[in-house]
């Protein structure tokens, strides 16, 4: 539980829901070994969250709470403050961005108050497992479903073959949850304090 400086307790809830996938292949992110044996300069996860809890996407203290929680999980070590800003004269695309620089690259998103949706990115010269940003990411937001892709940056001496084979199986597509008997966990919420 977590209280912001809006006044408002962040609470974790169980989730009665667990991931299914309607992609045709699953989601296999880069191990640390294979990080290592890339010779790459770094790793990007790029995360389309969707159907998120409106009220969170809209509240600039539980998503710095989500970020100093995030770099934590995957530790990062942050650089300076979270950086969230409200702005956008279109509808489409108005809501917060937010830019948090870690002492390895940069984490940011950007959340759409039109669609309730979360645009997350974390790059960073330090391996992290990419699937505890999208587990941590869903849980906090209570997305539905999302989109993903992870990449490796800086890669040139790392053979074709395995970067075709690496990117085909680190892109997933219109993956939801859906509700089963009782298990798993679900995002903060926020509670009046």
């Amino acid at each position: 539980m977590v209280t912001t400086s809006a006044s408002r307790t962040i609470t974790a809830r169980p989730r009665t829901a667990s991931r299914s996938s309607t992609s045709t292949r699953p989601f296999q992110p880069l191990t640390k070994a294979e990080y290592e044996r890339s010779k790459a300069w770094g790793m990007a996860i790029a995360i389309d969250i969707h159907g998120c809890n409106p009220a969170l996407v809209r509240d600039a203290d539980a998503i710095k709470v989500f970020v100093k929680e995030l770099c934590v999980k995957i530790d990062m070590k942050r650089f300076g403050e979270t950086v969230v800003v409200n702005f956008g004269e279109d509808e489409r695309v108005a809501g917060f961005s937010m830019t948090q620089l870690i002492e390895t690259s940069l984490i940011s998103a950007h959340f759409a108050n039109q669609t309730n949706s979360v645009y997350l990115d974390v790059f960073s010269c330090k391996f992290y497992e990419a699937q505890t940003v999208i587990d941590y990411a869903l849980s906090f937001f209570r997305g539905t479903s999302y989109n993903a892709h992870c990449l490796l940056r800086g890669c040139a001496e790392f053979p074709k073959a395995y970067q075709r084979e690496f990117s085909g199986r680190n892109i997933v597509l219109n993956t939801a949850f859906a509700p089963v008997a009782a298990s798993g966990f679900a995002a903060a919420s926020p509670v009046a304090a």
